[in-house]
């Protein structure tokens, strides 16, 4: 197949393509070209967004979106705010909008994230699934916010009658990337934390199950429409520190009291480390995708 991929800078789109290249013909777009070209070369073909008016759609049966800003990469403003909206709902409005110009229909495979469903006070058991009702109208916070624009962005190509899949990641697990490249330092000197009560939940995903379940599904073109990639398994803050920290061979016995962390990372600390959500990947399972690393025990000897 021929395949482009958007937002293959980044270390999901790394991993991804690393495993779709012997396969297919796969094609990068970026806004950096020098950065692209840095980091793929033939038979990877590398273009800018300020080319894409120029690149035939219909060349194309596949579109996999998996651009956005890093949502944990600074405390939250309003600017901020705005660019991790803009920088998945306009990316995934281009490609459409250019598809439709061109009279294409190659399938859309657009991330997502499981804050679509909006953030739990750590006493919620509820659990998430694909059927869980969200209110599309009226976000339940911001992390649900940007979901539901992000998922809304992608109506224009249903409409058109595009083959549309979104994919909700939990937490990517990957050494030395992401959450672990952030969270390894402070282990590794034995100053891991248990944040707040550390009842929030977590819901994860090992780099090798998620490149996994996106080339199963990519294998599969009748599975459309909304799919979690999450371990079966979420876990709380408290036992992922715990499980961590023994992986790690290190002590774990710090305490971050939420007070503080709301001082150090304002509202992206209260959202994303005091609170989380309880989600499973129902759809993919009854798919028959088979987890490598459902455990995180296993997710994470695997890591290290």
């Amino acid at each position: 197949m021929n395949i482009l991929i958007a937002g293959g800078s980044g270390f999901i789109g790394h991993f991804l393509i690393e495993k779709l290249m012997a396969d297919h013909k796969v094609t990068v777009i970026g806004r950096h070209l020098a950065k692209l070209q840095r980091d793929y070369s033939p038979p990877i073909t590398v273009e800018t967004w300020d080319n894409l008016a120029h690149l035939d759609a219909k060349y194309f049966d596949v579109i996999i979106n998996l651009c956005g800003h890093n949502i944990g990469d600074s405390r939250w403003n309003a600017h901020i705010k705005k660019e991790l909206i803009d920088s998945r709902v306009k990316t995934s409005t281009t490609l459409i909008n250019w598809a439709i110009q061109h009279q294409a229909k190659p399938r859309l495979i657009c991330a997502n994230a499981v804050g679509i469903y909006g953030l739990q006070e750590n006493s919620d058991q509820q659990v998430f699934d694909e059927n869980t009702q969200i209110n599309f109208e009226y976000p339940r916070d911001f992390m649900s916010e940007i979901g539901v624009r992000w998922q809304q962005a992608l109506q224009p190509a249903i409409d058109y009658g595009m083959s549309v899949t979104s994919t909700r990641f939990g937490v990517v697990l990957a050494k030395g990337q992401g959450m672990l490249k952030k969270l390894t330092p402070s282990f590794y000197f034995g100053m891991g934390s248990i944040l707040g009560d550390g009842q929030q939940t977590i819901s994860w995903v090992d780099i090798d199950d998620l490149v996994g379940a996106l080339i199963y599904i990519l294998k599969h073109p009748e599975l459309t429409g909304a799919f979690n990639i999450t371990s079966p398994h979420p876990i709380s803050q408290a036992e992922f520190a715990r499980t961590l920290a023994s992986v790690m061979h290190r002590p774990l016995f710090l305490k971050m009291p939420a007070l503080i962390v709301k001082m150090m990372f304002g509202e992206m600390g209260e959202c994303l480390l005091l609170k989380g959500q309880r989600v499973i990947p129902t759809r993919l399972i009854e798919a028959g995708y088979v987890f490598r690393y459902p455990q995180l025990i296993d997710a994470l000897q695997h890591e290290f």
